[in-house]
């Protein structure tokens, strides 16, 4: 056999070995990317009423905050999905929040709740944000709140807040 033929079969078949490891590879981190915390997702939240607050250990129909410490008795679901979620730094609270905008029909709805919700005595006042099963803040609504903007505080930490503005759709 002349050398063409074999270099031509050997190049041939370092060409499929490449595609192959160049597909296994991008499926490979592309499947471990879609893991990173950082990832945009825009995961849908809940805005939630509260009916009643308790200690924990939770009973049935109860929800646990993040810290596990109370447990949450909730009315029905408003679900909201994030146009643009972003962490930063608050210098007059001194604490992490995440910014949250929401599209026309979710900021409506976001603003007749805080309407319904704002007028209720202590714990009804409050307006659970649920996400993952778990309270993540539940504040008081002292007005009503007008517009397509939100902001989430609850004591985090600047990581668990860029997790967080990530899972909503930040960037």
């Amino acid at each position: 056999m002349k050398p063409g033929p074999i270099l031509a079969i050997v190049a041939g078949v370092l060409v499929n070995i490449g595609v192959v490891l160049v597909v296994v590879y991008a499926m490979v981190i592309g499947t471990a990317s879609s893991r990173l915390p950082w990832k945009s997702v825009n995961e849908s939240f809940a805005l939630r009423p509260v009916l009643d607050v308790r200690d924990a250990p939770c009973a049935a129909g109860w929800i646990a905050g993040q810290d596990n410490a109370a447990c949450y008795q909730l009315d029905q679901a408003t679900n909201i999905t994030a146009e643009k979620a972003t962490a930063s730094f608050g210098a007059s609270s001194g604490q992490w929040v995440i910014q949250v905008t929401l599209n026309e029909a979710d900021g409506r709805e976001f603003t007749a709740l805080t309407e319904k919700v704002h007028q209720l005595p202590q714990p009804r006042n409050q307006l659970a944000i649920v996400i993952g099963g778990k309270v993540i803040s539940a504040p008081a609504v002292l007005e009503p709140i007008p517009g397509r903007t939100l902001e989430i505080t609850g004591g985090f930490d600047r990581k668990t807040a860029e997790e967080l503005a990530a899972r909503l759709g930040g960037g």
